[in-house]
């Protein structure tokens, strides 16, 4: 078995605040949307939510054998 140390446990902290830090950046940045995909997401807005599938009819199906 390993040896942890604390200087071993505060690299691999650093290490992950880093890469927190990284992935926040990439969430919080403002993407501009394709040409397809706002034409995508109106025609799903125009959609019925009658015309949707339940989600307890979708567990039904697949939990047929």
């Amino acid at each position: 078995m390993a040896i942890t140390t604390l200087e071993r446990v505060y690299e691999d902290v650093q290490a992950i605040k880093q890469q927190l830090r990284k992935l926040t950046l990439l969430v919080e940045e403002d993407f501009e949307l394709s040409e397809s995909a706002k034409k995508e997401l109106a025609a799903a807005r125009k959609e019925p939510l009658s015309s949707y599938i339940d989600h307890k009819a979708i567990l039904k199906e697949f939990s047929k054998g």
